[in-house]
């Protein structure tokens, strides 16, 4: 067999196993979902930010905290089923149950905070 024809028979062959109807039967699983929330602090005051519809018991990450006054540090303030503190850069909390997030920033100066809640799939 020369290379031409074995480089031929290898494209029928690949391109028959790609069109194959295994792929047809393939089923996408429930995925989780993630919600950014971002609060402020400014010359008005606080700007929360509230998460009213989570639907399920979920986790809650402090992602960053940032103020234009320097060297302070700023957390996430969380008000959640089963929560109500402070989380620092990087700490985590699960909540207890479905329900309303809230999220504020503890610091001083101008503020904002990021935090991430990750929603698990439906069962």
């Amino acid at each position: 067999m020369n290379p031409r024809s074995a480089i031929a028979l290898l494209f029928v062959f690949a391109a028959s196993v790609s069109i194959s109807p295994l792929g047809a039967q393939a089923q996408r699983r429930p995925r989780g979902k993630v919600r950014a929330m971002e609060a402020t602090s400014d010359k008005a005051g606080a700007h929360p930010d509230t998460a009213p519809d989570i639907p399920a018991s979920s986790t809650i990450t402090c992602i960053n905290g940032v103020s234009e006054t320097p060297n302070v540090v700023v957390s996430c303030g969380i008000t959640a089923p089963g929560f109500k503190g402070v989380l620092k850069k990087g700490e985590t909390f699960k909540t207890t149950a479905a329900g309303a997030i809230t999220l504020t920033c503890h610091g001083v100066g101008f503020m904002r905070c990021d935090a991430r809640v990750d929603i698990p799939p439906p069962a």
